[in-house]
């Protein structure tokens, strides 16, 4: 089982208002990601989205899709918060896909072929490369879960805690 870990908690202090409501192609942001999550789940056997949030209308319209939804308290605690709520949720699954919210045009196929590719090469995890850089999706199998709880405890991420440099990662 892989959970995707859909992070829409953050406070969008840089953009100037909840970018996560700004519109795009008629649609909130955060809803045009979430369709397209839930369009990859419905291509990848054994999977489930879950939501973590502060924002009322997220909490919502996933109800309306039938996902469920986790409360982040502390959003200014950075993204790792959303991690844990997220990973603490769903401990005792395979691996854990983890999101963020702001990737409108972030493919469903994207999503699939990057869990294809991870179950594919048994790595331990698994993260999307865009023009050289790595970032999110990432996908960590339940091998790092305590390492990654570890990281999130003792810092305040406003990243992925991405291991580029790892034997066991594949890009």
């Amino acid at each position: 089982m892989i959970h995707i870990i859909y992070m829409a908690a953050g406070n969008s202090r840089r953009f100037g208002s909840n970018k996560l409501l700004y519109e795009i192609e008629g649609k909130p942001m955060y809803l045009l990601t979430l369709e397209k999550l839930k369009k990859a789940s419905e291509k990848i056997p054994e999977s489930e989205i879950i939501v973590v949030t502060q924002y009322e209308e997220i909490v919502k319209k996933a109800g309306e899709m039938k996902i469920p939804v986790f409360i982040n308290p502390r959003p200014e605690d950075g993204i790792s918060l959303s991690m844990q709520i997220g990973l603490m949720s769903v401990r005792d699954t395979d691996a854990c896909l983890f999101t963020v919210s702001d990737q409108p045009w972030l493919e469903a196929d994207t999503v699939v072929a990057l869990t294809e590719l991870f179950e594919n090469e048994k790595k331990g995890m698994a993260c999307i490369r865009w023009n050289g850089k790595t970032g999110n999706p990432c996908i960590f199998g339940q091998k790092y879960y305590e390492e990654l709880m570890e990281k999130f405890r003792k810092t305040r991420y406003t990243r992925f805690p991405v291991y580029q440099d790892s034997k066991d990662n594949v890009v």
